[in-house]
């Protein structure tokens, strides 16, 4: 099968590793990454008996454009049972894990049980192995890459976790080559994967692989990815998002009243030039791109924090969740919490929110430094250390703040369920929503919990009027919803398209030529809003999720905006309903949010369709 590898099902437990081939069904039905880890969840969902027991299933899948000539073909998609949420989650990373498992020609790792003693596992050119180290639990990540890479080369791809994977912190993410120096870093920070990998006492994976991915057409992939590259060279936005990479959105998100400030109390930041892409230009040290990548989008920094030196990659969402949000004011701050986070293992995102959730309840009294241990206030970067740490390895009140934020304020309670900025238990990713009905609708209606990658709808909000609740606005994200989840689904970078402007249909040639099965755009939109309502489908098999659940916090409803053009705005609690109706309508969902018996046949999802209804 050309554009296919196989797959490697690992049972940890056991030590038992059995190689297979890629069946068609799997690959021409659900394409690979996304697909691939929401499928498989999916028809393990019945054994699982919760997010941390061995019975989960964590699933490492590749797409295939992955490891070809195809411009920004470096994503790799883990997914599981979340430990943050409760239902399915999956979160998505660059870098060269992929690549490397595409050239050792293993697609999908399947991996269940839990390990005697804590081990890695080993991935080389069609073949796989369990490693017994538990010498390397209890280090963090960039130590765990250090000494896997000293045994296995410099020339394979490491991803790891560090203590709060082992803690089993409910968002501990997973890093990946964090020791590459000309590589880009990354993490699947999302949803709290990490913390499966400690579960399953599973520390790393180290891929090596030399090999090459059988393509049905070459010839056709170089035009089609000539072609690409042309229209990336040529984009006029090229050039500052080769110098800034996600960073430029500080400036961007600050002009647009939608960057989150103080726990999403404000829209603009008053010292967001401080920690914005042109701030990050003047001390920039180098870039480091992914693997077959011609835009690098993450740019280094050195920081210097009481005496702490080093480097980190600093990228928007962390800048404004650890920054803006909890009122930091210098890129270095932000720079240095965020080395913080990967080496501990801790998704910026909501970790960042944590801290400021916590921060407000200082500011309203709610909690004190008696509650706590140490008084914290906007913008102290030692309070923003120590919160990290505590949280990493569940220590003292680190223990409540390593559930996130949805569980952290139902133990405290007193009304901080207010500005607890969550859905479905993930916290809202870096974009103030109060006067953008889409990005609301965006965030109310991801699968796995508020999250921008599945929807990022802001920049239609603002193209065509910010205020409106209308129907082009939920046939945006819809839309939105199945051509962003198509990448991770194909395995590539979708900021080519959303930031450059790329022709989307060059993604269906180039699947067509490496696959030598032809396919539209509009066929593999398809597939990926068959993915859409799979995984609505496990969400209610296993926590009932409806219309109740697809709600912002109340402070979306019940604060304004306090200064700027947008000043007084807030979400109409009313309009919003009746979007959400809307949504569901087109969708084909039922007034509860669920997916009718009839849609789920009509997208070949009968087995779903059966365990929902009988």
């Amino acid at each position: 099968m050309y554009g296919y590898g196989r797959i490697a099902e690992i049972d940890l437990s056991d030590k038992k590793i059995t190689l297979r081939d890629v069946d068609e069904y799997l690959a021409y039905e659900f394409i690979g990454g996304r697909g691939w880890t929401a499928y498989i969840v999916f028809k393990e969902l019945d054994k699982i008996v919760d997010a941390l027991h061995p019975s989960n299933v964590l699933v490492v899948a590749t797409g295939p454009l992955n490891g070809t000539l195809f411009q920004g073909g470096g994503k790799t998609e883990f997914g599981a049972l979340s430990p943050q949420t409760g239902i399915y989650g999956d979160s998505n990373v660059g870098g060269y894990l992929g690549f490397r498992l595409r050239r050792a020609g293993i697609d999908c790792l399947i991996i269940r049980g839990k390990a005697p003693t804590p081990s890695y596992i080993y991935v080389e050119d069609s073949r796989a192995e369990i490693i017994d180290a538990p010498e390397l639990w209890g280090l963090n990540s960039s130590e765990v890459d250090r000494k896997l890479r000293e045994k296995h080369g410099v020339e394979c791809s490491i991803a790891s976790v560090g203590v709060a994977g082992e803690k089993q912190v409910s968002f501990a993410c997973i890093n990946v080559d964090w020791n590459l120096r000309k590589y880009r870093h990354g993490q699947a920070g999302r949803t709290g994967l990490g913390a499966v990998m400690g579960s399953k006492n599973l520390k790393a994976i180290v891929v090596r692989g030399t090999g090459e991915v059988r393509v049905a057409d070459p010839e056709r992939l170089r035009d089609v990815a000539r072609r690409f590259q042309k229209e990336v060279l040529d984009s006029p936005t090229y050039d500052i998002w080769r110098r800034q990479g996600t960073m430029m959105t500080i400036e961007w998100a600050n002009n647009a009243e939608a960057l989150p400030a103080y726990n999403f109390q404000k829209t603009k930041y008053e010292y967001a030039d401080r920690i914005s892409g042109d701030e990050l230009e003047k001390v920039k040290l180098y870039s480091r791109p992914c693997s077959n990548c011609i835009v690098p989008c993450e740019h280094v920094v050195p920081f210097n924090i009481g005496g702490k030196k080093g480097e980190i990659g600093v990228e928007y969402e962390t800048a404004a969740m650890i920054g803006s949000n909890t009122g930091l004011k210098s890129l270095e701050e932000v720079a240095y919490a965020n080395y913080l986070c990967d080496e501990y293992g801790l998704d910026t995102i909501t970790m960042g929110s944590v801290i400021a959730f916590v921060m407000e309840c200082f500011q309203r009294g709610i909690l004190t430094q008696e509650d706590v241990g140490f008084n914290i206030e906007w913008g102290d970067i030692d309070a923003v250390i120590k919160l990290i740490e505590i949280t990493a390895r569940r220590e003292g009140f680190g223990e409540l703040t390593s559930l996130g934020v949805k569980r952290l304020s139902e133990k405290i309670g007193r009304g901080s369920e207010k500005f607890a900025m969550h859905v479905k238990g993930l916290e809202i990713s870096a974009y103030d929503h109060r006067a953008a009905p889409a990005m609301a609708l965006s965030y109310a209606t991801c699968d796995i919990g508020a999250h921008h990658n599945r929807s990022w709808a802001i920049t239609y909000d603002l193209q065509v009027g910010r205020y409106s609740y209308g129907e082009d606005k939920v046939d945006r994200v819809i839309y939105l919803q199945h051509i962003r989840p198509l990448f991770d689904m194909l395995g590539v970078c979708r900021l080519y398209w959303v930031e450059l402007g790329v022709d989307p249909n060059l993604y269906a040639e180039a699947y067509s030529a490496i696959t030598g099965k032809e396919v539209t755009l509009d066929e593999l939109l398809k597939k990926s809003e068959r993915v859409w309502n799979l995984t609505r489908v496990m969400a209610i098999l296993r926590k009932k999720i409806s219309i109740q659940d697809d709600i912002l916090p109340a402070r979306d409803f019940e604060d304004p905006v306090p200064e700027g053009s947008t000043k007084g705005v807030r979400l109409s609690r009313e309009k919003f309903t009746e979007m959400l109706k809307m949504y569901y309508k087109k969708r084909g969902w039922d007034e509860r949010g669920w997916p009718t018996k009839e849609k789920l046949i009509e997208l070949g999802l009968e087995e779903a369709a059966r365990k929902l209804y009988g």
